[in-house]
């Protein structure tokens, strides 16, 4: 291992090789704490030729490469788990120190960055340049784009925006041969052959590693209204939605369903305020805007929510009345999710069914996990305008963490099976990583995993490329 550390080190200088445990120690596990095995080494390359160097000299020595991010996985798909024969000989190549944006363009509305910028400073350079770029989630101040785009991450704003993938114009990519493909295209449309940029975004690492993507910009928003309402029901939310897109359109960028017992655990937290003065049984936060200072959203929005409120369909609804107070709604629901990962014991999924089915899913869900652990705290959330709920599960309060954690698989196989009978998936925006491969090889059609191991196959053949994720 020394050696290994040592001519890893002359290929990349003392910065981009970590093989003292206490520095290893940062990189080896992400948010969901799961017990890791230590790596060989960390490798840090500076530049895209420096990972192929890697690359090359990890398939001659039959080292096996997981490619890391910022740590805001939630499915083991960054770590080298305990559960491999070969995890003794595997690196971790994190792209901390490629966090470059090579240009920006707002003619063509295209920026050119390294995959380990953060999301975050890619927004911000974006809104610098007058533009936005609208991958937006709770995880952005320490998630890189090269993990975003190895998931294809959602976000809020994938209801308008679409997820990752649909961000991108193209990718830089090191193949498992060590060969670089330059496939930071430009285009808008192209049909010369595969598109071959999306076999590698939601790919988890298995079949490359992304150095590079040309993203593409988005016309800043010039106005922008956002709402918190009050709901009897999920079904409500629906039906709130569809009125909102019938006044505004496209313009809806958000739309996030939250669950009474969510916000409950959203307000253990620090700072963390509820808008309202009553609290109901769902709520939800809205959010549209606009380039163009020709349309009145403000008039549209309050039209709709004053429609809504005569109409029954909301209870009670309050609009942001300053980026203070918007940001105040966004902290409460990003808040949910922070308190999930800090209860260990909580399960934590990933479904998404298709939107006009969220309403029976969560009722679903809920009926099924109550008989399977009676007094367990259903926690369902999320983004009801592309129909990713989270539906979430707390222990009862008389149960110990361990003996809830034993129920797991058993609640998780109950919710997926749920998603799956309503035309859903069992992730939306996490991916499969090591956490899911059961579930995911269980639900899987024969004929699907089978094209995917036949390109896993194909393009990395020495299975070298994060193996143990996926497959």
């Amino acid at each position: 291992m020394q050696e290994i550390a040592k001519q890893l080190q002359s290929l990349l200088g003392p910065r981009g090789c970590l093989d003292d445990p206490n520095d290893i120690a940062a990189y080896t596990s992400d948010l969901l704490a799961l017990k890791t095995a230590a790596p060989v080494c960390v490798v840090r390359p500076a530049t895209t030729a420096q990972v192929a160097a890697i690359v090359q000299y990890a398939r001659k020595s039959k080292l096996a490469i997981i490619p890391q991010g910022g740590h805001t996985g939630l499915s083991g798909g960054a770590v080298a788990l305990n559960d491999r024969d070969n995890d003794s000989d595997s690196v971790i190549l994190s792209l901390d120190r490629m966090t470059a944006i090579r240009e920006i363009d707002t003619n063509d509305n295209v920026m050119i960055v390294e995959a380990g910028a953060v999301l975050a400073n890619v927004q911000t350079a974006a809104r610098e340049a007058g533009r936005i770029f609208p991958l937006s989630h709770g995880g952005e101040a320490s998630s890189q784009i090269g993990g975003n785009l190895s998931t294809n991450s959602g976000g809020n704003n994938a209801l308008r925006y679409g997820t990752a993938r649909d961000q991108v114009l193209g990718i830089e990519v090191v193949l498992p041969s060590g060969e670089i493909w330059n496939g930071l295209r430009r285009l808008r449309k192209n049909t010369a052959g595969y598109d071959l940029k999306h076999l590698f975004m939601g790919a988890e690492g298995t079949l490359g590693i992304i150095t590079a993507a040309a993203l593409k910009l988005r016309p800043a928003p010039s106005y922008r209204e956002t709402a918190f309402v009050a709901l009897a029901h999920p079904q409500a939310g629906l039906e709130f939605l569809r009125l909102l897109q019938s006044h505004v359109g496209e313009a809806v960028t958000a739309f996030e369903l939250l669950s009474d017992t969510a916000i409950s655990a959203a307000l253990t937290l620090s700072r963390v305020r509820f808008p309202l003065q009553t609290r109901y049984p769902w709520c939800a936060l809205i959010e549209a805007d606009t380039p163009s200072s020709h349309f009145d959203i403000s008039g549209a929005i309050e039209e709709a929510l004053s429609g809504a409120l005569e109409g029954g369909m909301l209870l009670d609804a309050v609009i942001a009345q300053s980026e203070t107070q918007r940001d105040e709604f966004w902290h409460l629901r990003e808040s949910i999710a922070f308190a999930m990962i800090e209860d260990k014991s909580a399960l934590l999924s990933d479904t998404a069914v298709p939107v006009a089915k969220v309403a029976a899913f969560i009722s679903r869900a809920e009926a099924v996990i109550l008989q399977i652990v009676p007094g367990a705290r259903c926690v369902p959330f999320g983004h009801l305008g592309d129909g990713n709920i989270h539906f979430n599960v707390q222990r009862p309060e008389d149960m110990s963490g361990d003996t809830f954690k034993n129920h797991w698989p058993d609640l998780l196989d109950a919710i997926v099976k749920v998603s799956l009978s309503l035309g859903g998936t069992i992730s939306a925006e996490h991916g499969i990583g090591r956490t899911k491969q059961r579930i995911f090889s269980k639900t899987s059609a024969e004929v699907e995993l089978n094209l995917m191991r036949a390109l896993k196959a194909a393009i990395d053949p020495d299975e070298l490329m994060n193996p143990g994720a996926l497959f």
